[in-house]
């Protein structure tokens, strides 16, 4: 896949806090949006030639405004990080085609 700009869209696993709660997203993004720090975006849209595309997973048990986590750390998320499940869901996300 390519946006628009010629960006090839990079996989990203992240978090970040909301409303004092970690949340995480699993996707296919563009680059700029991977950045770490203070302030991020884990903006998923991607600009396509007709269009935008958009994909993510989200690991939290429940949604805004009161998100709770599906991981009780960010070290139990790092260690799920080397299960064969996020290598398959990893793997699924990467095969998605674009037309």
């Amino acid at each position: 896949m390519r946006e628009v700009d010629g960006t090839t869209p990079m996989f990203g696993f992240i978090v970040e806090n909301v409303v004092g709660q970690d949340w995480y997203v699993m996707a296919v993004m563009h680059a700029r949006n991977l950045k770490e720090g203070d302030v991020s975006s884990h903006c998923t849209l991607l600009i396509m030639g007709n269009g935008g595309a958009q994909n993510q997973v989200i690991f939290n048990q429940t949604m805004y405004p009161n998100p709770q986590s599906a991981f009780p750390s960010r070290q139990a998320a790092k260690a799920w990080m080397a299960t064969a499940q996020y290598a398959q869901l990893k793997a699924l996300i990467m095969s998605l085609k674009y037309a």
